[in-house]
């Protein structure tokens, strides 16, 4: 049906007829509309698009969210926060809600996407290649104390990518053209094997110089204006690109603090009396990443791109930060999230949705039995695109389980090695003033996740902490007193797990 309204009827819809009169008030002329309202329904408008590219492999577009935590997003129940773009997403895709990142913050897991390696196994390779480097290769002039030796190593630490397998080099074997924006720590994005991308190298002197803010060069320079400040590197990406297969990193650094969303995205929260503060800065700053969420769907839209483009979403590590609790009077807190959100031992500081979406192939569906891992992404990509994954990676592809089939061995919990833990709390989520730094400090731990409990163990100090995840699951209740063989065989696994990737781990 279409709307046509004539001009005799715009009285009824309460507009008044325009009317022009000449210098001598002489005759009136109704106002023309131009067939304003003959226009189709948007609902009856031929949508058929024909693919740009309808044969060959998918494009893939890994979506990484940075400090998003569970379960701010809609499609996970939240009614706080506006993300109808993820919403697309999470509702359309197969969703694996049982879904964790490597690392209780955000390098390392970035690590474990790009390689499909846990933290652990990419960092004893990292650090051999920069002692390596280091022994093998004579001192720059200038480096001649022992902080700028440490930036030394860390700048050929950061470059050691150039020598791991990573998905833009795989995908690049069977044609495939790459983009980096946003977060990406290791230096230039061709040091990953990307073809393209925004972050630029750097070396030790330019991080010497450069003192405290050259943190933000190391975490990705110019890619971190991804998503605040400009879209059009990805967008140009996609329109260039659209007639080959591509793969573009996606990882803004929202809702990452600053928490300073734009008004048109603050608007939906300022007046909101039954949020705090900080839930209102941090609900638009997710406002703000579902908007670019948007505008790369938008561009693939535009472009006929939709049909033979496999998303993928993750975020690097959790928040925690409900509608009625105040963090903006606690500048640790606020730069963090409450005490079980990020870089804490919770599994709050794990927890993330994995999505895979791609219209028109992947049925819609919802996992909640699934240990869903970051490993776990590069396979199932390298899976869709009809490729091997290499030998001996700890995930393994979901794509059986997308497809309605079952995993030949799903995995029956996660474990992980924790090397850093938040400020203003101690493992257990009480206060602490152990530092000021909001980056926190250094702490060495384990956790042991399956669909029923969190355990985690510090062996350096002999604690743990148990946590029944049916009965508590915001992890309030240490069960380890009542359950000491439940401790004792989580260790066990623990320790298997140690020897099978940490074995001569620094």
């Amino acid at each position: 049906m279409r709307l046509r309204i004539a001009a005799s009827g715009l009285a009824l819809l309460g507009f008044a007829a325009c009317q022009s009169s000449g210098p001598n008030n002489g005759a009136q002329e109704a106002f023309d509309f131009g067939g304003v309202y003959e226009d189709t329904y948007a609902g009856e408008i031929d949508r058929t698009v024909i693919p740009r590219r309808p044969d060959g492999p998918p494009n893939v577009v890994l979506i990484i969210a940075d400090d998003l935590g569970w379960p701010y997003l809609g499609f996970l129940g939240d009614d706080n926060v506006i993300t109808p773009n993820m919403d697309i997403i999470g509702n359309g895709g197969a969703l694996f809600e049982v879904g964790h990142s490597t690392s209780n913050h955000c390098r390392p897991t970035l690590q474990s996407l790009i390689t499909g390696l846990y933290p652990v196994q990419y960092e004893r390779r990292a650090n051999q290649i920069a002692e390596a480097t280091l022994q093998s290769t004579p001192l720059p002039a200038g480096v001649d104390t022992d902080r700028e030796k440490n930036i030394l190593k860390r700048q050929y630490e950061t470059a050691a990518i150039e020598q791991f397998e990573t998905l833009p080099r795989l995908l690049a074997e069977v044609g495939y053209v790459s983009h980096q924006s946003g977060k990406w720590w290791e230096q230039s994005y061709a040091h990953g094997g990307f073809t393209h991308g925004m972050t630029e190298t750097w070396d030790w002197q330019d991080a010497a110089d450069l003192g405290d803010r050259w943190f933000f060069t190391f975490m990705g320079g110019r890619g971190n204006e991804i998503g605040r400040t400009t879209m059009a590197p990805v967008e140009s990406f996609i329109q260039e690109r659209a007639e080959q297969p591509f793969f573009l990193w996606y990882g803004p650094a929202l809702p990452h603090t600053p928490l300073n969303a734009p008004d048109r995205f603050w608007k939906y929260y300022e007046n909101r009396d039954d949020l705090s503060e900080s839930a209102k800065l941090y609900y638009a700053n997710i406002a703000w990443f579902d908007w670019g969420v948007g505008q790369v769907l938008d561009t693939l839209r535009e472009e006929r791109l939709l049909d033979n483009t496999l998303i993928v979403y993750v975020n690097d590590n959790g928040w925690e930060q409900a509608g009625d609790v105040e963090y903006a009077d606690n500048h640790i807190t606020l730069a963090n999230g409450g005490p079980r959100g990020k870089g804490s031992f919770f599994e709050t500081g794990f927890r993330t949705p994995i999505i895979f979406y791609w219209q028109g192939e992947i049925t819609a569906m919802r996992d909640t039995e699934t240990l869903a891992s970051a490993i776990d992404i590069l396979p199932t990509i390298l899976d869709y695109v009809g490729l091997d994954a290499p030998e001996g990676l700890p995930g393994y592809s979901l794509k059986p389980k997308i497809s309605g089939g079952a995993l030949d061995q799903p995995r029956d919990y996660f474990v992980g090695r924790m090397t850093q833990h938040r400020a203003g709390t101690d493992f257990r989520g009480h206060p602490n003033n152990a530092t000021n730094d909001h980056m926190g400090s250094a702490l060495g731990g384990y956790y042991r996740r399956d669909l029923d409990w969190h355990f985690v163990w510090l062996p350096d100090r002999n604690e743990t902490a148990l946590y029944d995840l049916q009965n508590d699951p915001g992890q309030l209740i240490d069960m380890s007193a009542a359950h000491p063989d439940k401790v004792e065989a989580f260790k066990s696994d623990i320790d298997a797990w140690r020897a099978t990737y940490e074995a001569d781990a620094p």
